[in-house]
């Protein structure tokens, strides 16, 4: 008999941190290099809402892939790379629309 580990199985809830990781950071500086252009060409004032509510929503996956990410990272004989990559890009979304947020706020 041999007392071999049980090999790592996919992690599904890492799996989905990481997905909604990449969405959310791609959004997030997708929106906010059109915001920031927007504050350079001086037609923000048109489009500062909608780009507010994309770039906030896009940050909100940010949070739920934080979240998973912690999840995923505890689950028990499950592989954890996907989790802390799901983990970093999701606090890179919420990040990036913070900073956006605040090199607009200073008004360029």
């Amino acid at each position: 008999m041999s007392n071999s580990p049980n090999p790592e199985g996919p992690n599904q809830v890492g799996n989905a941190s990481m997905w909604l990781g990449i969405v959310s950071a791609a959004l997030v500086f997708g929106i906010g290099l059109c915001a920031l252009t927007g504050l350079n060409q001086r037609w923000i004032q048109l489009a500062g809402t909608p780009l507010f509510v994309c770039g906030a929503s896009s940050a909100f996956l940010g949070l739920i892939s934080v979240l998973l990410g912690f999840a995923g990272i505890f689950g028990k004989g499950r592989s954890r790379s996907t989790a802390i990559v799901g983990l970093i890009l999701g606090f890179i979304g919420m990040c990036l629309f913070l900073l956006v947020l605040n090199i607009i706020g200073q008004g360029g």
